[in-house]
């Protein structure tokens, strides 16, 4: 049974690539290559340069005038929602005001309404580098629109195995776990003999970009011919500048041109704090790089500290980069913890996995609808 479907996300994977956008992008082409009409509702934010689309798959573009706390994109899809008639609309987290519409439109509109969260609700580490934004998140936000938000869900996911007693106590729901995923035809498998470590996220304080700076100056100590790559921006990008380390420094990188960063990479690292299920961890495993990450989050799902990488306590600079020398020093682990890093990838975080399980969550709203 084909389905029209409204897929709503803030951020677009090909234009402003984030964990959440990407995954949106990668869920809406696929459903849309299974026959179904959907229709994506996005902001503004981003580069929006040409990219085809399967002809059923429908991107409306929002205009954004804002963007809260330099992660919230204002734009409205209330109209939009109120205006179709849609058997499922698929909102990817909770947090965001396009998400916070939805919920509003389903007040008014009898459409099913399946609410993903993308993690980061364990913000015991963010409290260190936000206490005012995090206290207004818990103390207000989550008691009223995102109360309101979850509530309003017919059903709710998570990407994050972690999140789902959190998500259970905070908002009285039950959740399920449908992870984050790769694309690992895109994503390929590619041996190398590169000196480059990689950082790909953020460049914000949560991140652990200051760590991550302490991590380059140990390693580049221990051995000179090391590299570093970075990608991404934000506020801490001058910083790194500003280190005098050979660090490349690549800004927004298209996401399509991102298997081509890692096919370059050594060894892959992120310092975070907090983190839900790291897709850049999946992106680098699925081409045989292994990743040395502190262990929040989901991160051990993917990560399994000493078969595909090393995880490492929040801010220990010193522990990560001695498994990251470690593993430059070491190519015959190196390349073994990528080998099974890819085979990890492929058999449980592959879209084609993950979207069937998705899909089959939509169909069985849609027979109760028809029943």
């Amino acid at each position: 049974m084909k389905m029209k479907i409204a897929i709503v996300t803030a951020f677009w994977g090909p234009a402003y690539p984030t964990g959440s956008g990407i995954y949106a992008y990668e869920v809406a082409k696929r459903l849309a290559e299974q026959g179904n009409e959907v229709h994506v509702y996005t902001s503004s934010v981003g580069y929006f340069n040409e990219i085809e689309y399967p002809d059923n798959l429908h991107v409306h573009v929002l205009r954004a005038y804002g963007v809260i706390w330099n992660m919230n994109p204002v734009a409205n899809d209330l109209t939009m929602l109120l205006r179709e008639d849609f058997d499922i609309v698929h909102v990817h987290s909770y947090i965001f005001f396009m998400s916070n519409m939805t919920a509003l439109a389903r007040v008014f509109k009898n459409f099913k309404y399946v609410l993903h969260f993308h993690g980061g609700l364990n913000y015991s580490e963010a409290k260190n580098f936000y206490p005012w934004r995090v206290w207004a998140k818990e103390n207000i936000y989550d008691k009223t629109l995102g109360w309101f938000t979850v509530k309003m869900a017919d059903r709710v996911l998570s990407v994050a195995k972690s999140d789902i007693p959190i998500i259970k106590k905070k908002f009285g729901v039950d959740a399920e776990w449908i992870p984050n995923a790769v694309c690992t035809e895109k994503f390929s498998y590619s041996e190398n003999d590169s000196r480059v470590v990689t950082y790909v996220g953020k460049l914000e304080k949560w991140k652990g970009v200051e760590v991550l700076i302490d991590v380059f100056k140990i390693i580049h100590k221990e051995l000179k011919n090391v590299e570093f790559m970075v990608v991404g921006d934000g506020s801490l990008a001058e910083k790194l500048r500003n280190t005098n380390l050979p660090i490349k420094i690549m800004g927004h990188v298209p996401h399509d041109k991102m298997p081509d960063i890692y096919h370059k990479t050594a060894v892959s690292v992120l310092p975070s704090f907090m983190e839900g299920l790291p897709t850049i961890c999946m992106e680098s495993l699925a081409c045989g790089v292994p990743v040395v990450a502190t262990d929040v989050g989901d991160t051990k799902e993917v990560v399994i500290d000493g078969k595909t990488g090393f995880l490492v306590k929040p801010g220990d600079a010193e522990t990560m980069a001695s498994k990251v020398i470690e593993l430059l020093e070491d190519d015959d682990l190196r390349k073994i913890m990528g080998k099974e890093g890819r085979k990890h990838i492929e058999e449980n975080f592959s879209y084609d996995v993950v979207v069937k399980k998705i899909y089959e969550i939509i169909q069985e709203h849609i027979e109760v609808i028809v029943h």
